[in-house]
């Protein structure tokens, strides 16, 4: 076929494009770090990088819950064993007060410090953490209108020397069989909860079916997070958990004891009521150690409790270190995904410039020539 003038020309241009195209492709990647400028870059690439970029801000997400998570059961724990030196040192006292040669007014003496004590345990019980009580769940501090200043209605109260949570009398439960503390209403309905409570085959005394089924719903309501993928962790204990305790008394019987009753008991047993007429005496040191126990066994329990919370702080800390190896790895995958290789770039956009530089020059010798170059 006849190859004319305009037909190099055209086909000059068209290539000298491509190669413009491949020079300035190569210097946006050079200049942005970017693999890809559109999505038909390379649609594969952009999959890729998408996916690591919303695992990434899961992640973020989950970290900073997890974070704020272990805020809480720093606080939880701490208040925890905060409690448990309180009935330590109440423990201490009652061990002092049945010492031999001690007087009514040696023991009255330790039954101040045991009063102390006792409105310290309720005081820690009341404790905040930002706007909402460490150990009653979802509840605030008060009144909001009042501000963060405690002065509306706390969830733990004392009236008539009765612990209230929320309004429900606690000291009710003191003396009843540990059956129906350890039992798992969770998920029944009224009819079924009152059947399963009557199956225990015990004796509920005073109480009534209404007021154990009452009492499970209060201890269930726990603050918690999500901290993963269908990983829910409470981040709190119920404060009717810490109260309440179970214990054996004189006859080797399983019952549960109230942990403010406990203290209150010690209290009155080491003061007497010497303002009466006429005065009653504080116990003598064989009936002051029979409360000895309970405060032995009120100490374990949150022990108990505060290795519950050591466990889940642990089990978060694992999380925190798995979310930061997971972090890197998706950085990881997006940087393959979107970075682009500057050395292997470089050499390519040097490698393109002189076939740019070259092409140019073969066209600038086909260009030049004319008809009246070949008349003459």
């Amino acid at each position: 076929m006849r190859i004319t003038n305009s037909m190099l020309i055209n086909n000059l241009m068209r290539n000298l494009n491509t190669n413009f195209n491949k020079v300035d492709k190569l210097q946006n990647m050079m200049a942005s770090g970017r693999k890809f400028e559109h999505i038909s870059d390379d649609p594969i690439a952009l999959i890729y990088s998408q996916a690591a970029r919303n695992k990434l801000a899961r992640l973020e997400h989950y970290q900073t819950t997890v974070g704020s998570a272990k805020d809480w059961l720093n606080q939880a724990e701490t208040g925890m064993m905060e409690l448990q030196n309180v009935m330590a040192d109440a423990y201490s006292a009652c061990v002092d007060a049945t010492h031999d040669g001690k007087t009514d007014g040696d023991k009255q003496n330790i039954a101040q410090v045991v009063g102390q004590l006792r409105e310290h345990f309720v005081d820690t019980l009341n404790a905040a953490f930002g706007d909402k009580y460490v150990y009653a769940a979802y509840n605030t501090p008060g009144d909001p209108a009042a501000g963060f200043s405690n002065q509306g209605i706390k969830s733990f109260t004392v009236v008539d020397d009765k612990l209230y949570f929320n309004g429900f009398d606690l000291s009710k439960f003191d003396g009843m069989p540990a059956e129906l503390l350890n039992i798992n209403l969770s998920g029944l309905n009224h009819a079924d909860a009152v059947a399963a409570i009557d199956g225990l085959g015990v004796s509920l005394g005073a109480l009534t079916h209404d007021d154990i089924i009452m009492l499970h719903k209060l201890k269930s309501d726990v603050l918690s997070f999500d901290v993963g993928p269908g990983i829910n962790i409470p981040v709190t204990m119920n404060g009717i958990d810490m109260v309440l305790f179970t214990t054996t008394d004189e006859n080797g019987n399983t019952l549960v004891r109230n942990a403010f009753n406990v203290l209150s008991d010690l209290y009155d047993g080491a003061n007497g009521d010497p303002t009466s007429s006429p005065p009653v005496p504080s116990l003598s040191a064989s009936e002051l150690t029979l409360i000895i126990k309970p405060l032995q066994d009120a100490q374990n329990h949150l022990l108990t409790k505060t290795a519950v919370i050591g466990g889940r702080t642990r089990r978060l800390e694992l999380l925190e270190a798995r979310y930061e190896q997971d972090s890197i790895n998706y950085e990881q995958m997006m940087s393959n995904a979107e970075d682009a290789d500057m050395a292997d770039v470089i050499m390519r956009l040097r490698i393109a410039e002189s076939v740019m530089q070259s092409a140019m020059s073969a066209g600038a010798r086909v260009i030049q020539p004319t008809l009246m170059d070949f008349l003459r």
